[in-house]
């Protein structure tokens, strides 16, 4: 594999209780992934069912609803940005 594929990368090591490693290598061999693919597979269906933010940098729920009606062009008003007062005043109408 190539080093730009490896960059996101990194080594880890699980402790596992050896019926679970069992487990998992069946589940692995089934779906056709490898052990390691397996487990990150497992792990980002588990973040579809339960979402996380990866990092601090990720819009929550609420934001990123609120950037969809924006793109959709829902709850849009006209922004006056003339001055300070006529921005405030713009978003009381």
């Amino acid at each position: 594999m190539s080093a730009t594929k490896n960059k996101n990368r990194v080594t880890t090591s699980l402790r596992l209780r050896m019926d679970i490693k069992k487990l998992a290598q069946k589940g692995a061999e089934k779906r056709h992934r490898s052990f390691c693919n397996y487990i990150e597979y497992l792990i980002l269906e588990d973040n579809k069912a339960f979402p996380y933010p990866i990092s601090e940098n990720t819009p929550n729920s609420e934001t990123l609803e609120s950037m969809e009606q924006t793109q959709r062009g829902e709850g849009i008003s006209n922004v006056d940005m003339t001055s300070y007062e006529t921005f405030c005043k713009s978003l009381e109408d």
